[in-house]
């Protein structure tokens, strides 16, 4: 049985990982997740997810870089999911990137 980590941020960064793959999962199967077209409305629903995923109890324990680090995470899973949503949802969207 693999050791289970016992630093909180650790312990955090773990559970995000996990969550994610569920991300990954939609995504193979050509699902997207849609997003606010506003760069501040997309960055304030990742860090509201990434706050859901922690404990109460270890919220405060989590350093400012942990949680910037679990937005990059799940940011990263998200963002390649733009490609798959239908053209003129994305560009209700208004994500001006080559994808």
């Amino acid at each position: 049985m693999p050791a289970v980590p016992n630093d909180v941020q650790a312990v955090f960064l773990d559970r995000i990982d996990r969550r994610v793959k569920i991300l990954k999962t939609l995504l193979d199967a050509g699902l997207g997740v849609y997003q606010a077209a506003e760069e501040q409305q997309r960055k304030r629903a990742i860090d509201q997810v990434v706050r859901l995923t922690a404990r109460p109890s270890e919220l405060p324990q989590l350093t400012p870089e942990t949680l910037a680090k679990a937005c990059e995470i799940v940011a990263a899973h998200l963002e390649p999911m733009q490609k798959v949503l239908p053209h003129d949802v994305q560009y209700r969207n208004r994500l001006r990137k080559s994808w």
